[in-house]
């Protein structure tokens, strides 16, 4: 039997969409709803450019760790092979036992990054002998403790190993360029600067620089995995597509449905070291908490996700092939945040829901 097509009434989508900018939360945003691999809704307010880039920060994340899942899938490795079989200078200090399922599910006691200067951030070299110099603060895989920057370094080093190529280069090969993704990066070049929507901070948010110190990040061109990712709703949600579809994408197989299950579960869990809060992390993606989460899912296991700094979240359904990408460009503190994305995703949860039971067969 032919599976029927679903029209989305988008209608309540939208008025959620401008009801977040009319109420003040955010100037500009961009929404993405992908379902069955097909785009449904795809808004864009509040930017000046025709094609307008936003940043993700974290959200990035699931994007480089895409590029291990690629190399795990053609049997370049396990799980639990040491990160210093490919990078032996890594082993160093504690680490010899690392693996990289500890590494992608933030479980590797490398969490602090406060041993690298800011001003060491542009050489990708000193960088990565900060990290060859880091001792583990825990035990590795004993405790989840949010890897903010060092998870996008340690991934992206050890991508290059493996692949013989710079971070940039095997990030298009194995996920940009197989996906389709024409807007997605981690630096920029000058001429595309302008197409980047300004950050703002709303008043209640703590660090009064930030927006500065991320142009200078995007202006000096800094590659950073964890947190530099400058891309569209479409992108992201086009990416999540892929996880959702088990692994295909446009009819054409870019992960197998094995390693697909292996990276949307659970793989530690517990109190988080760096936040306070209950973390459940799966291979480069986290999966909900308790509800009210900003993934709107009542459901701890049916969805994995991923948000970024105090300004979006994206998700795929492991139940229902949807996918979605939510950016705004306004830091919220985290009650404040958490608020407009669950809303967001509950709105879209309940006009998919909706569309589906009225669907005659």
């Amino acid at each position: 039997m032919i599976e029927p097509s679903v029209v989305l009434n988008t209608e309540a989508i939208k008025n959620e969409f401008d009801r977040q900018i009319s109420d003040g939360f955010h100037s500009s945003a961009t929404l993405a709803v992908f379902i069955d691999g097909n785009p449904v809704v795809d808004i864009t307010r509040g930017a000046l450019h025709a094609q307008p880039l936003f940043r993700v920060f974290s959200v990035g994340k699931p994007l480089a760790a895409a590029i291990l899942w690629r190399y795990k899938d053609r049997g370049h490795f396990d799980w639990d092979t040491p990160i210093a079989e490919y990078w032996p200078e890594f082993g160093t200090r504690g680490k010899s036992s690392i693996t990289i399922e500890q590494v992608l599910a933030h479980s590797a006691g490398l969490s602090d990054h406060s041993n690298i200067p800011p001003a060491d951030y542009n050489d990708w070299g000193r960088i990565i002998s900060h990290i060859e110099d880091m001792t583990p603060q825990t035990e590795p895989g004993s405790a989840v403790s949010y890897h903010a920057h060092t998870f996008g370094w340690i991934v992206g080093e050890f991508a290059s190993r493996v692949s013989g190529l710079s971070f940039d280069e095997v990030f298009k090969r194995e996920v940009t360029l197989p996906l389709g993704l024409k807007s997605t990066a981690y630096t920029l070049e000058p001429v595309e600067f302008g197409r980047v929507v300004p950050l703002e901070i709303s008043n209640e948010w703590d660090d009064k620089e930030i927006a500065n110190n991320m142009d200078l990040i995007l202006r000096a061109q800094v590659s950073m995995p964890a947190g530099s990712m400058i891309t569209t709703a479409s992108d992201v949600a086009k990416f999540y597509a892929a996880i959702s579809g088990k692994g295909v994408m446009n009819g054409v197989r870019w992960l197998h449905e094995e390693v697909i299950s292996e990276v949307t579960s659970v793989k530690a869990e517990g109190l988080d070291g760096t936040s306070g809060a209950y973390s459940r992390v799966g291979l480069g993606v986290r999966l909900p908490s308790d509800p009210p989460n900003q993934y709107a899912s009542s459901n701890n296991s049916d969805t994995v996700g991923h948000g970024g700094l105090g300004t979006c979240t994206s998700w795929a359904s492991l139940t229902n092939n949807i996918s979605v990408a939510y950016v705004t460009n306004r830091f919220q503190p985290e009650t404040k945040n958490n608020y407009r994305l669950h809303e967001m995703s509950k709105t879209i949860r309940t006009s998919i829901n909706t569309a589906y039971s009225n669907v005659k067969i």
